[in-house]
């Protein structure tokens, strides 16, 4: 299995339970988050999130094992790893507008500490498109690295329900797409090693 080194941008309802789901397949990962309390306490080995059974003892388990920990320096996380898992809310108001604030904004850290080789990730759900063309660019510029050549970009929108995501990684096969055929080959190569087995669908450009 390669050697991953995990950044997960986001540790809110999906973001901790995926972060702990890759520590328990025994890859080192970092979390990242705005807030210093959830942070602290993901480092003290406990989980800021309540109803999601089996997650308390993942991050206990993740932490002792020294596989996983907590930071709000994403660009210095993201230097640190050659993958990176992007889960911030898109939120919609009532006039179904998209407010892309937090995304825009873990995408500029993210593009911070952008690493060559590094492969990037986003499973917050997002418009079809959203990825290649608004966010690949800013990635792109901001790191002074070439999407496709330098740094793989690819998507994995979230199929699970808070309170039974652990059960819904392993019911509902994976669905990953890279923006090139390489990109798509590592993430399909990231999940399978990340999700202990359970299925991974790639769906090629």
């Amino acid at each position: 299995m390669a050697q991953y080194n995990v950044a997960v941008v986001g540790l809110g309802k999906i973001g901790l339970p995926l972060a702990a789901q890759f520590a328990s397949c025994g890859l080192r990962v970092t979390g990242c988050d705005i807030s210093q309390e959830v942070v602290d306490t993901v480092n003290a080995g406990h989980s800021h999130i309540k109803e999601e059974p089996g997650l308390a003892e993942l991050v206990a388990q993740g932490v002792a094992d020294g596989l996983l920990s907590a930071t709000t320096d994403t660009p210095g996380a993201v230097s640190r790893s050659n993958v990176v898992v992007v889960i911030v809310p898109l939120m919609v108001d009532e006039s179904h507008n998209m407010d892309y604030r937090a995304v825009d904004a873990a995408t500029r850290s993210v593009a911070q500490g952008l690493q060559p080789g590094t492969l990037v990730i986003y499973e917050t759900t997002l418009p079809v498109g959203t990825t290649r063309s608004r966010f690949g660019p800013v990635l792109s510029e901001i790191s002074g690295l070439e999407l496709g050549r330098d740094f793989c970009l690819a998507f994995s929108p979230e199929r699970v329900y808070s309170g039974r995501i652990f059960r819904d990684l392993h019911e509902y096969p994976k669905i990953i797409g890279g923006v090139t055929e390489d990109c798509t080959e590592r993430a399909f190569g990231f999940y399978s090693a990340a999700l202990n087995g359970a299925a991974v669908m790639a769906v090629r450009n």
